[in-house]
Parts: structure tokens; sequence; C-alpha cells
């Protein structure tokens, strides 16, 4: 019992000095606490994005946001910056851990990735050297080194997506201090979701990717529309809930279709039973 204890005892005080590391670290990012009211986001759903903005890519290419819209397909757009010490490494690993455990969906033939660096300052050789780590971990992908992007730019064009988006974020001495948020985006660049945190769920991202390309992606099209029927996105816990009322219609639904069948079946048993105009029966 005593040897429980302790056990327990280790795991709790891990936990803390976790959350502890976590806090005083972004703590730590804002010197100023009446910062705060400059960082977070302010949701636009229903905007869309200026697809007419220049970026550089990783190999230093320039390209326009266009560009990743070309072939129909959504697109997440993550707002970090390359250098970041803490938060931004989160948010990637979250990512590539969320992309990777995703079902019916793949990164490539179904959506891209479009991370995009908010410090000025970056270059392309740093979105080079973030995005080799990130290709080579994918494992749910087709071909990942045209699926997910990173991107670097200017002051200008960074500030207009990152306005057009809602993104708020503030320079702290050599760091920056802002939230963690992936944008789902529409395959025409319309702003569809926002999902927040450091760790997605593949339901949530698969949902709300279905959302933005209105069930069009995806293995089953079908069992998409099913989804997007018996789930709907909860804006107070920030996650799609299960809606007991559109499960109760669709299992009517089926309920009534096995019924049908099963009628039809006994229907045409009993008619081949009956007697024909010879006087046997119908074989």
């Amino acid at each position: 019992m005593f040897k429980k204890l302790l056990t327990f005892g280790s795991k709790i005080t891990t936990i803390h000095i976790f959350i502890f590391l976590i806090n005083f670290s972004f703590a730590h990012a804002i010197s100023n606490t009446a910062d705060v009211k400059d960082i977070g986001v302010n949701e636009r759903l229903g905007d869309y994005i200026p697809l007419d903005l220049t970026f550089k890519d990783e190999d230093g290419k320039t390209v326009q946001l266009r560009d990743f819209f070309q072939d129909e397909k959504p697109v997440i757009l993550t707002p970090v910056y390359y250098e970041c010490p803490r938060l931004c490494g989160f948010i990637l690993n979250g990512v590539l851990e969320v992309v990777n455990n995703l079902s019916s969906i793949t990164l490539g033939r179904d959506f891209k990735i479009v991370s995009v660096s908010f410090n000025p300052d970056e270059t392309h050789s740093l979105a080079k050297a973030k995005a080799d780590n990130y290709h080579k971990a994918v494992k749910n992908s087709q071909s990942t080194e045209i699926d997910w992007h990173f991107l670097t730019g200017d002051g200008e064009n960074i500030s207009k997506l990152t306005e057009a988006v809602g993104f708020k974020y503030k320079k702290d001495g050599e760091e920056f201090a802002h939230s963690s948020v992936l944008v789902v985006l529409t395959p025409r660049g319309k702003i569809s979701r926002y999902l927040y945190g450091v760790q997605y769920e593949p339901k949530d991202l698969k949902l709300s990717l279905l959302e933005a390309s209105e069930g069009e992606i995806g293995s089953s099209k079908l069992l998409n529309k099913v989804m997007l029927f018996c789930y709907e996105f909860d804006p107070v816990g920030k996650k799609y809930a299960l809606q007991a009322l559109n499960v109760v219609k669709v299992g009517g639904v089926i309920t009534l279709l096995s019924l049908a069948g099963f009628l039809t079946y006994l229907w045409k048993k009993e008619k081949n039973k009956a007697p024909n105009s010879h006087g046997g029966l119908k074989k």
C-alpha cells in the first residue's frame, strides 16, 4: 500500500511540475501582463483570406497563397514561427501526430497543410530545416513535399494574413507571445473552422476537413454525409459533439429501411409459395 502511495505521489508530482513549467514558460514569454489583451484569436468564420499575398516557400521560391488552392482541397493553416523555443514546437508536433492517426482521409490526396511564420526576420533556410524534419516524420501521406508547406514572408504580407484570420500576437524581447490555433480553410480560401490547443483529436480534425469540403473528400462520401449529419461543432467546448436527435433520426431511417427490406423478403417468399394456375406451388 505504501509503495502504491509513493508511485501515485510521484505521478502527481510529475504532472504538477510539467504544468508548472508550461505555465512558467508562457508567463515568461509575456513580460508585461497588460499585453495579454493583444494576444489571442478573433474568429472570422466565413471570411476569405487574401489569396494574392506572396511568401517564400522552403526552397526560397516566391509563391502566392492561391497556389495552394489550385486542386480544390481544404487547407489547414498553422501560424507559427520556426525559432519559437516553446509553443510552436508543440503545435507542429500535434499536427504531425494527428495527421499520422487520421483514418479514411489522407494528407495530399484530401487536404494540404500550410505553415506560415509570423516572424518577418526568419528566412526560407529555417523553413527548409523545419520542413525536412516534418516531411520525414509524416506517415499518412502520398507526397509530403507538395502537401505540407513551410512559408516565410515580409512584415506586410504576414500582417495581412494574420489580420485576415484574426490571429493576434505580440513581440516580447527576442520572442513572440501568441496562442495556438489551426485554421481550417475551404478549397476556395474561406475560413471554415478554428481548432485550438497543441493536441488535436483525429475525429475533430477529420470532421472539420469534411465540413470545409462539404463531405467531398475521403474514401466514402456517403459515410462522410452521415458523420456531418450526426456531429455538430460545439462552440463552447470547441469540439465536435454527437447530436442525439440526429442520431435517432439516422437510426430511425435505418430501422425503416431494414423493416422494408425484411417485409419485401417475406412478401416475395409468400408469393413464391402461392399456388399457380395449375394448382401447384410456384417454384
